[in-house]
């Protein structure tokens, strides 16, 4: 069967019969490069409910095939793969529930190098297990740049990030003084197609393939839109593995997989999506309205290779990005702007 179709006859759901497991409590299980495992709301549109921590708890209503229908303590319903799901407790799930005491909080708080906290660095830390305490008091002790509009407040309590966190990151955004009254916040809207250059981080063993599992990628240039870096060169990008058919009887293996979102300059994730027409005539198919990649390999290598290529992804609609004027008026690194984006699709 065309991968192609075999992706979309995964996605298109039938009548679900019910879950006749003995088990109705499992956990979410992330792969080794895993911060979190996706739920969706259905498996008609294959669309994101929400982001659950691993070693997350859940109780299984149904199961269709290779997904289980879950509800989350918090009440929250969708769709899981079977096979990010296990019947064991995991081994730290009464560490990551434990209160830690402020002493340790503070000793973890030393020994994590010094560097500039973002969204994406809480976001990494909470999908580690660090416990509320300990990320609080790394907050405190650590230089932050935070966006904290109300969309990126939305965003980290989608993905399970207490309020005792996210009220220590608001803390730190009010002024420290009178003098500081003049800071404004810079408002950029990016606008819907604007191109994204990116690279895979480092080649995808086959054993880490499977439906849902994040490709981790990487920025290749700055992108600038009037004068100002919103996502800079060498920031963190995510693709996910959309289908997978193995090799076998002489045919190569062949992966579907689709851009998900890239980090700007706050921290935060912006939605991105592959542009349907790729450098060096790279093949694509769609899906839903986007591009997915297809990509080839053989049995006993890697299931995708840098070998030096990039890719174009485009922003998924006009998005706004805000910071802080001392962050917009931070020279770029790569000295690329829009206009040497946009010229990235005539490649």
């Amino acid at each position: 069967m065309n991968l192609r179709f075999a992706a979309v006859a995964l996605l298109v759901g039938t009548a679900v019969p019910a879950y006749a497991g003995t088990a109705t409590t499992v956990y979410t299980q992330c792969g080794a490069h895993d911060g979190y495992i996706l739920m969706y709301r259905s498996l008609e549109k294959f669309d994101e409910g929400a982001k659950l921590r691993c070693g997350e708890r859940v109780e299984v209503l149904n199961q269709g095939g290779d997904y289980l229908q879950v509800t989350t303590p918090d009440g929250k319903k969708g769709w899981l793969l079977a096979s990010d799901t296990s019947a064991d407790a995991p081994a730290d799930a009464v560490a990551a529930d434990a209160v830690v005491t402020d002493s340790a909080a503070r000793s973890y708080a030393a020994n994590v190098p010094a560097m500039t906290l973002t969204n994406r660095s809480i976001l990494d830390l909470h999908h580690a297990h660090v416990s509320s305490d300990a990320i609080v008091t790394k907050i405190r002790f650590s230089e932050c740049s935070f966006n904290t509009s109300d969309y990126s407040v939305h965003e980290l309590k989608a993905a399970g990030v207490s309020d005792k966190v996210i009220l220590a990151m608001l803390e730190t955004q009010q002024p420290s003084s009178a003098s500081n009254n003049d800071v404004q916040e810079v408002k950029v809207i990016v606008p819907g197609g604007t191109p994204v250059e990116v690279a895979l981080s480092r080649e995808v063993a086959v054993d880490e393939l499977h439906e849902g599992a994040v490709v981790n990628m990487t920025v290749m240039r700055d992108v600038t839109v009037n004068g100002v870096v919103v996502i800079s060169h060498g920031a963190s990008a995510r693709a996910r593995v959309m289908a997978v058919r193995k090799p076998g009887l002489g045919k190569t293996g062949e992966v579907a997989w689709f851009m998900q979102d890239a980090a700007t300059v706050t921290g935060d994730s912006m939605p991105v999506a592959f542009a349907s027409k790729q450098p060096n005539q790279i093949p694509t198919g769609r899906f839903e309205g986007y591009a997915f990649l297809l990509s080839q390999y053989r049995k006993g290598a890697p299931a995708l290779v840098p070998n030096d290529r990039t890719f174009i992804a485009i922003v998924n609609s006009d998005t706004i990005v805000r910071m802080s004027q001392a962050l917009a008026h931070k020279p770029s690194a790569s000295g690329s702007d829009r206009a040497t984006a946009v010229n990235l699709l005539d490649r």
